[in-house]
């Protein structure tokens, strides 16, 4: 018997118009998702956000079926899939066409179906959704589209109970979406689960409902499916740190049309020129997305091949930026109110201290010391009620300690004597603690690192066993002279011998405005050889003066 779905009533076998009203419930619950799923995201949303992608994919695929009354699931099925194909948005949306893809080859001429025929193309979604994918990846949204097709396969109900293969199918979506963090190391160093198996686990509940009799097709109010038990929503602080300097390219979609053509080999081909490649379609129209570098050869494969459409490209080093200050603006949304006032000098600090969380950079440092007044005019001007002074230099600290008396403002100076300090101590930042917390964990950074610094020496002088002439090179550790000589790296060396790094240690070389960067790459190199088992990192400070500042830690 073929019936159409009325609430509360669970039909023997569902027909073309249940299939059109089980995604249609799918559609609205998804929509009301959408912010909770694009939450997920881990990367720099390198698709844009899955949710939304995922929205507008099957939104714009039940729009096709919208009208359709009376005719066969599987002629539903069909148009469903074909519209999901030129409405794909993003990586997501592209696997999520071949999702339904594999819905319609398993109903094909179906009027009707039950728990075996949905069996069936729950299992045929799987083959379809994986042979999409260039380079199959476990732990995203691939990963729950099997473990959905394994679950139905091993549900031994009634053929008559779709409701209840539906139930166990959803059980086993929410169970492999919580488990994806421990398949995928990035998502397990974020802190989140895979956003794109989380949307289809949301889109299954919304067909569950419906063929459980919970909701109709046309149901705007539905609440929130539950909840999975691994962390979600919120991408962790140092995954952001991690990701904020590497590069993506460009995201680069299009359809092409024409006669003859083979998805299979040009997925092939699109694979060989960049990442994340998905090529679906047939002998007349194929969907491509990659991830590459430059999108002209890609497009121009296209173009040789047929008609181009519905082309996208997007900047996802752009995106990057924006995901990064997207999410630290939400974390300063639900933080305390903390502010941080840095003085630094030269564009390379001045930008880490920003990126770090700095709400007020004063220009400054040795031969140009801020007033009183200035640092209390940049504690006066940050929003917060509560600020930390870090003055990032010895001559400094007294100033900042007078402007916070003076200031009617909860100011603390953490008493940070060079910029690597300022630096370790903005690392400890966070603006979800309160300034004691904060000011502790600051204080216990800073008394980890050494400072030491390259220059030229401006007179001769004798100290610490070194004599130094005029327009040598002189390293200094904390404030002693500890290497003087002709030859920056020598000196640097040197200098860094005299800290005595151990084995796992840290050092990194701030470089200056007197150095160029081929040169303070070579250095670099020179340092890391001479120092089994320490790390050398080197960063751009632009500060004057100094061919180098140097922590140790």
């Amino acid at each position: 018997m073929t019936s159409t779905h009325q609430s509360g009533i669970t039909p023997n076998r569902l027909g073309g118009d249940d299939l059109k009203a089980m995604f249609s419930s799918s559609a609205f619950l998804l929509e009301a998702n959408v912010e909770a799923i694009n939450a997920l995201n881990v990367f720099p949303v390198p698709d844009g956000d899955t949710g939304i992608n995922m929205f507008l994919t099957l939104r714009d695929s039940v729009a096709g079926i919208r009208d359709m009354e009376g005719v066969g699931a599987g002629t539903v099925a069909r148009v469903l899939a074909d519209g999901a194909l030129k409405a794909a948005k993003g990586n997501s949306g592209v696997i999520l066409s071949q999702f339904f893809e594999g819905i319609a080859a398993g109903l094909e001429g179906a009027s009707d179906f039950g728990v075996e025929e949905l069996t069936a193309a729950l299992g045929e979604a799987r083959n379809r959704s994986y042979k999409a994918v260039g380079e199959p990846q476990e732990g995203t949204m691939l990963t729950v589209v099997s473990d959905v097709a394994k679950a139905a396969g091993e549900f031994d109900g009634a053929d008559e109970d779709i409701a209840g293969l539906l139930t166990a199918v959803c059980g086993a979506a929410r169970e492999s979406v919580a488990l994806t963090p421990t398949m995928l190391p990035v998502l397990r160093e974020a802190g989140v689960v895979d956003a794109g198996g989380q949307g289809l686990a949301v889109i299954l509940e919304g067909a569950r409902r419906y063929a459980a009799g919970e909701a109709g097709p046309n149901e705007v109010d539905i609440p929130a499916p539950v909840g999975i038990d691994q962390p979600t929503g919120v991408v962790s602080h140092d995954f952001l740190e991690a990701v904020e300097e590497e590069e993506y390219g460009y995201c680069t979609q299009f359809m092409v049309s024409g006669e003859g053509l083979d998805p299979d080999q040009l997925r092939s081909r699109v694979a060989g020129m960049g990442r994340s490649a998905v090529v679906v379609g047939s002998s007349t129209d194929v969907q491509v997305h990659v991830h590459v570098e430059d999108p002209g050869p890609v497009i121009s494969l296209g173009a040789e091949l047929g008609a181009l459409g519905s082309v996208k490209i997007e900047n996802m080093d752009a995106q990057r930026v924006q995901f990064s200050a997207d999410r630290r603006r939400e974390a300063e949304e639900q933080a305390v109110d903390l502010a941080v006032v840095a003085v630094a000098w030269g564009d390379g600090f001045e930008a880490l201290f920003k990126e770090y969380g700095a709400g007020r950079i004063v220009a400054g440092g040795d031969t140009m010391n801020p007033s009183v007044g200035d640092l209390l005019d940049a504690i006066d001007s940050v929003p917060s009620e509560t600020v930390i002074v870090l003055p990032n230099n010895s001559n400094i600290v007294p100033a900042a300690e007078q402007a916070a008396k003076q200031s009617s403002k909860d100011v603390r100076v953490v008493p940070t004597k060079t910029m690597p300090q300022g630096v370790a101590a903005m690392l400890q930042l966070d603006v979800s603690a309160d300034v004691e917390s904060n000011v502790e964990e600051m204080e216990e950074a800073i008394e980890t690192v050494r400072t030491g610094r390259v220059t030229e020496a401006s007179r001769g002088v004798t100290l610490n066993g070194v004599t130094v002439e005029p327009g040598m090179l002189v390293g200094m550790l904390e404030r002693e002279i500890v290497a003087a000589g002709e030859d920056v790296s020598a000196v640097v060396r040197s200098l860094v011998e005299a800290a005595r790094p151990g084995d796992g240690d840290l050092v990194t070389l701030y470089r200056g405005g007197p150095l160029d960067t081929e040169s303070a790459g070579q250095i670099a190199g020179e340092v890391e050889a001479a120092f089994e088992g320490v790390e050398v990192e080197l960063v751009e400070g632009g500060q004057p003066h100094y061919h180098f500042l140097v922590a140790v830690e």
